[in-house]
């Protein structure tokens, strides 16, 4: 049974991390942000409390998962208008939620969901928002935050000036951990005259056909860049894929080309892999693309370039057209 706490007696000052539970389904980046924001409560003496918006008590089928997480306590609004997201409401309900805690900090996990709520809260409490945070620490009493900047090429050590400090985390940046103890749950009640009104209407649903990927946690990871030259090409990684059991990634400028979907896209501003082997084709190995799997635990690179960033970086470098050795491999494997 869930303890229930009028909003306006929420406890104050603490660090607030946003969890996406979508159509009965608990995105794991709400608990990979965890593993950060619980060294940050601590260093500030804070309490770290997850928030989730939902339609119904009922609908939570990872209510044993959230139990093991590091949140000190977890906090559910429910609501059957909260069943399917609508921007405007769940920013009105982070809102008041923010205005009543106060908290310390509210964070996002860099998902399509929480890259659409985070600014609009921010812009409605009118305070700054940091964007693909892939580190935090705390000095001075305040959080730092790093984060790609000027073209993704160099690192910023960014700090908040507006309160609450504002930020959506990069996925896969970091390992889900459990806590020790299970978090205090508590339901939070809202006043009889809040408006859960929203001006979306949800006339249908229809479930993406494209199947999700598992890079953040892929053991094998076959990613593609520029040097493979076309679409057509890059699509053979695929084949090879299928064929190793690992997951296809990519680089930031072949995603913008078209050849491939953003969701495959690793670096800073997009998935962080920590495979235990990772082959890139025709990559040089821009910071950009390297932060997001230099901690892979064997690393292939396939290019042109002796000298490539990624190359030198590589256990294994073979100095080759990547085109070429991508259908030599795959005809060697087929065989």
């Amino acid at each position: 049974m869930f303890e229930r706490i009028n909003i306006e007696n929420l406890p104050k000052g603490n660090i607030l991390a946003f969890g996406e539970f979508y159509r009965n389904e608990l995105n794991n980046s709400s608990l990979e942000i965890l593993s950060p924001l619980k060294e940050v409560a601590q260093a500030l003496n804070k309490k770290l409390i997850l928030l989730f918006l939902i339609g119904s008590l009922e609908d939570i089928k990872n209510l044993e998962e959230i139990k093991k997480s590091l949140a000190d306590e977890v906090w559910f609004v429910v609501n059957n208008e909260l069943k399917d997201l609508k921007d405007d409401l769940y920013t009105e309900v982070l809102a008041q939620i923010v205005k009543s805690s106060q908290p310390y900090g509210l964070f996002f996990p860099a998902t399509k969901i929480g890259m659409s709520l985070a600014p609009r809260v921010a812009g409605a409490l009118k305070v700054g928002l940091c964007a693909h945070v892939n580190y935090l620490k705390v000095k001075d009493n305040q959080i730092i935050m790093s984060r790609p900047t000027y073209g993704e090429n160099i690192i910023a050590k960014l700090v908040s000036k507006s309160s609450p400090v504002m930020a959506t985390i990069s996925l896969g940046a970091f390992n889900i951990k459990y806590g020790e103890r299970e978090p205090l749950m508590k339901e939070i009640i809202f006043p009889e005259n809040f408006s859960w009104s929203s001006k979306l209407k949800i006339r249908n649903f229809i479930p993406s056909k494209k199947k999700l990927t598992k890079l953040s946690t892929a053991k094998i990871v076959v990613s593609g860049g520029r040097g493979l030259k076309n679409k057509e090409t890059f699509q053979k990684l695929f084949e090879l894929a299928e064929i190793l059991g690992a997951e296809v990634g990519a680089t930031r400028p072949v995603c913008y080309e078209g050849w491939v979907e953003e969701e495959r896209m690793i670096g800073v501003s997009g998935v962080t892999v920590k495979p235990k082997i990772y082959i890139g084709f025709g990559i040089s190995g821009a910071l950009q693309h390297t932060v997001g799997m230099e901690n892979s635990e064997f690393i292939i690179a396939v290019n042109t370039d002796k000298d490539a960033p990624l190359v030198k970086m590589a256990n294994l470098a073979l100095i080759g057209d990547a085109r070429k050795i991508l259908e030599l491999l795959l005809k060697k494997l087929k065989s």
